[in-house]
């Protein structure tokens, strides 16, 4: 089916999938990666389920992290370019949709609620829209099969 008589839904679809893509390199490389996986992102997550207005939930997040300091901010930025670099190529993109989806889950649900003392995140809303935002159109692109065209799932056969 044409959309608009210029595109099909399905490469509509494979547009989306390569923002979204793109979007999640994105989020990667405009870290300040050094920063980031050496104390950055640790501390500032431990400080955040510290102050996790659901008690169980923060301390469950805070000692994950807590305990896996040294790799753990790697998992995360192996997690988003893995993501993006799926997507973009459309190469287990079903997988790399639900990585996604649970990723903007899991940053909404720590970053996204407002601590028991705001300084250690004033902005708690101010950059949950990108999570919102992204988090439905994965869903469509993961309900309608975003990989049929313009992906090496698509090349190679599978789902």
């Amino acid at each position: 089916m044409d959309l608009f008589n210029f595109l099909t839904v399905d490469q509509w679809l494979a547009i989306l999938r390569i923002g979204i893509g793109l979007w999640w390199l994105k989020s990667v490389f405009h870290k300040d990666l050094r920063s980031f996986v050496t104390k950055g992102m640790s501390n500032w997550t431990v400080a955040l389920a510290e102050n996790h207005p659901v008690e169980p939930f923060g301390k469950l997040i805070g000692n994950m992290v807590d305990k896996n300091r040294s790799w753990f901010p790697y998992l995360v930025v192996l997690g988003e370019f893995a993501v993006g670099v799926g997507l973009v190529f459309g190469f287990l993109t079903p997988i790399s949709l639900a990585v996604a989806i649970f990723l903007n889950l899991n940053y909404i649900a720590l970053a996204g609620v407002k601590p028991k003392d705001i300084s250690v995140n004033e902005c708690y809303q101010c950059e949950q829209g990108q999570n919102y935002n992204m988090i439905v159109p994965q869903f469509v692109l993961l309900a309608l099969g975003g990989w049929n065209v313009w992906s090496l799932d698509s090349l190679v056969g599978l789902f």
